[in-house]
Order: C-alpha cells, then structure tokens, then sequence
C-alpha cells in the first residue's frame, strides 16, 4: 500500500506567501519541509533499490589490500593505558572494582572512570 504525495495548493502557497512574506518558490521549499518533517511521502523520495544503494553508500570506506581484498584492522594494544588501569584498580581495592575494559573503563559501585588519551595538539 503505498501513500498519495500531498502537494500544495495555490490557495496554501498564496496564503504563505501573505503571512511570510516570501517567493512562491519559497512557500513550495517550505511545504515540503513540513511534508518531510510529518513523514509524508514527497517526489523527491528514493524508490526501493535507490534507497539499498545509498545505504550501501553511506557506510564508508572499508580498508582494502592492493589486491583489492578486505583487510581487518587490527588495533595495537596500549601497555601505558593497560598498566594506568590495573593501578587504579589495585588503589580502588578496597571499593571491589570491577575492570570492564582494560584499556578503557573501571567500574566500582555507581561510579566509573573513562580513561581518555588526548592527542597532541597539531602545529
């Protein structure tokens, strides 16, 4: 079942136009905006196999080999980030932590502390 598209009348985009002062280019943007906004369907909208595409698309570049095969990117662990945790694991003791990731985050309670490295600033 597919939904009819709305458009605007002459009387809603000269009645627009009155009360916003505006094109009646600008009346049309505006119906369509709140055509999209509502979730209406609009002609502008893309059919089935359009829409697979741009999600396709839209989920970024993949690493790939010089022979055109997928390469999974492994991260190199962080000792520094690693040994930071465990000690502040060993100070917590006394508040049975628990080590939800140990390059990221501890946990001990209501609480948890976020290990964030920040970059060196470029310049």
């Amino acid at each position: 079942m597919t939904k009819t598209i709305n458009y605007p009348t002459p009387e809603w985009i000269a009645t627009w136009c009155e009360t916003r002062h505006c094109t009646p280019e600008d009346a049309d943007m505006a119906w369509w905006d709140l055509e999209i906004e509502k979730g209406n369907p609009t002609p502008f909208d893309l059919d089935e196999t359009a829409e697979e595409v741009s999600k396709e698309m839209r989920k970024g570049a993949r690493a790939v080999n010089a022979y055109g095969k997928a390469v999974k990117r492994e991260r190199k662990p962080d000792a520094e980030k690693r040994e930071l945790i465990a000690r502040l694991a060993e100070a917590l003791a006394d508040l049975s932590p628990e080590v939800v990731n140990p390059e990221r985050e501890i946990r001990f309670g209501s609480y948890s502390i976020t290990l964030t490295r920040h970059r060196t600033p470029k310049g």
